[in-house]
């Protein structure tokens, strides 16, 4: 398998989404944020979808959240996964009202629980990108 392959599965910033990489790589959690009425979203859009403005701007988010779900995955089904299992596939909710898609790291999976406080880290990936993942809240 090639290196181009093998990065495949990696996440590509577009210039539509690069403030949110660009954020992670300074350690930084950044989500969109309707100017007109302070609603955040997640993920990219060009309208708010609560007042329908145009007037969306990239603003660093607290990066504290509640976990609302989880699941484990066990096994290896791409070559990423292995030497890096379990991984805790979870959804968190952050204090700005916005659901995302993540990791829950720094954690052992018998002591997750639905409704803990996490809060954002940081994961390296193979190509040397930094994508946002979350981890118990340590205050």
């Amino acid at each position: 398998m090639s290196k181009s392959e093998d990065e495949s599965w990696l996440p590509k910033p577009s210039s539509r989404t690069a403030p949110f990489f660009e954020a992670a790589s300074e350690g930084k959690l950044r989500l969109q944020c309707c100017d007109d009425c302070g609603t955040w979203t997640f993920p990219y859009r060009e309208r708010c979808q609560h007042c329908g403005s145009r007037s969306i701007v990239w603003r660093d988010a607290s990066g504290r959240g509640t976990l609302y779900s989880h699941g484990l995955l066990q096994r290896a089904y791409h070559p990423r996964h292995e030497d890096r299992l379990p991984i805790i596939l979870a959804q968190v909710d952050v204090t700005e009202g916005v659901r995302l898609s993540t990791n829950l790291v720094d954690v052992e999976p018998d002591a997750v629980k639905v409704g803990m406080e996490v809060e954002v880290a940081f994961e390296s990936l193979p190509d040397g990108s930094i994508i946002p993942v979350f981890r118990p809240a340590t205050d």
